[in-house]
């Protein structure tokens, strides 16, 4: 097992670890992605989608990032969760401060974790020059 300094993450075990979670993380989100329905506004994983995304997010901005798939791969998630959220929230009737809100802060969301991303190609590009 590699150590290399006393913190939690700072060893071999701990980051393969990380990875596994990220990992599961990222494919539960795909396999979501796959099935737009799943998305709709009064459904579970429009709910939690958002909260792995920020999961991962604040796990990347610590510098642990996990291993985001393609950018665009990234942003077509981005596409199809609005669309499916905007095209069923209205059903729910909510108030014009909370539909505004909610989907200003689902795009933030998305957002951070395309920008996260982005920095992640950026550092691997210069790594491998």
């Amino acid at each position: 097992m590699g150590v290399w300094a006393h913190g939690n993450f700072d060893n071999d075990t701990a980051l393969d670890w990380l990875d596994d979670i990220t990992g599961q993380l990222l494919d539960e989100i795909a396999e979501v992605m796959e099935s737009p329905e799943l998305l709709e506004a009064d459904e579970l994983d429009a709910d939690l989608v958002p909260c792995r995304i920020e999961l991962l997010c604040a796990m990347a901005e610590k510098g642990m990032p996990p291993r985001w798939p393609d950018v665009q791969m990234l942003a077509q998630w981005k596409q199809i969760f609005l669309q499916a959220w905007d095209g069923s929230i209205d059903e729910l009737e909510p108030s014009p401060d909370y539909k505004r809100e909610r989907r200003a802060t689902l795009v933030a969301t998305f957002d951070r974790m395309l920008a996260l991303a982005h920095l992640a190609d950026d550092e691997s590009e210069v790594e491998e020059d």
